[in-house]
């Protein structure tokens, strides 16, 4: 028993070891792996559900950060999708941003945000390293790019825009989330990587919307993560 006990805590030990050694790419690779379900249903109920617009106290992104967000993704209401197919990003939507919300997905920087109308801006977190290039707003800091199609979705409409805009800007620049009148956009911001002194930002102009059961299939295909989620 004592020789079983001996063994078991080695075990243990050695376990807890790598943990701790390999902490940020578990948390990383979890994050990576993140498939919410997303539905007209659960889209229609987290527009109803009020985010929290405090940027100031987002945090800097975190492997336990990440980790928490994980267990409680269930509590997120995801209102649609954001993508990028030409630099695969690709990521969920909910409303506000705060540090469990923007671990997972995009949030939208202003109350009462409507798809398609006004300026439609989105914040989410840019991780340093190769391990996370691909994962939330990464591939916007490493690829983005005047010229790129970036579409959004609720599940019931598909809307197209042109990227215009691609630049590293102040983070005190918050001006740039400002509805412009008479232009329909979308304004996408993250880190850049110093993760204080800069921000990357891309904007673009609406080009097109379309249904969402109208949308060709291999535009659908980079927009959603699983087709066996469009549940009506």
């Amino acid at each position: 028993m004592r020789k079983w006990f001996k063994r078991f805590s080695w075990l243990l030990l050695v376990l807890v070891g790598l943990a701790l050694i390999f902490h940020n790419q578990i948390a990383f690779y979890t994050l990576s792996k993140f498939q919410p379900t997303v539905t007209q249903k659960s889209v229609a109920k987290g527009k109803e559900k009020q985010g929290n617009y405090k940027w100031e106290k987002v945090q800097s992104l975190s492997a336990q950060q990440v980790l928490k967000a994980r267990m409680e993704a269930g509590k997120i209401n995801f209102i649609g999708y954001v993508a990028i197919p030409e630099i695969g990003l690709n990521v969920p939507i909910s409303n506000g941003v705060d540090n469990i919300n923007i671990a997972l997905g995009a949030g939208t920087l202003k109350e009462n945000q409507v798809m398609g109308q006004g300026n439609y801006a989105l914040a989410s977190h840019f991780i340093q390293g190769s391990s996370g290039r691909n994962i939330l707003f990464s591939p916007l800091y490493y690829s983005g790019k005047v010229g790129q199609k970036i579409y959004l979705t609720d599940l019931k409409k598909v809307y197209e825009y042109k990227a215009t805009v691609y630049k590293v800007i102040d983070p005190h620049q918050v001006e740039v989330v400002d509805d412009v009148p008479g232009k329909k956009m979308i304004t996408l911001v993250t880190c850049d990587y110093t993760a204080e002194a800069g921000r990357v930002l891309m904007q673009g102009t609406l080009e097109k919307e379309m249904n969402f059961k109208d949308t060709p299939k291999s535009v659908l295909d980079k927009l959603v993560m699983d087709d066996n989620r469009w549940v009506k």
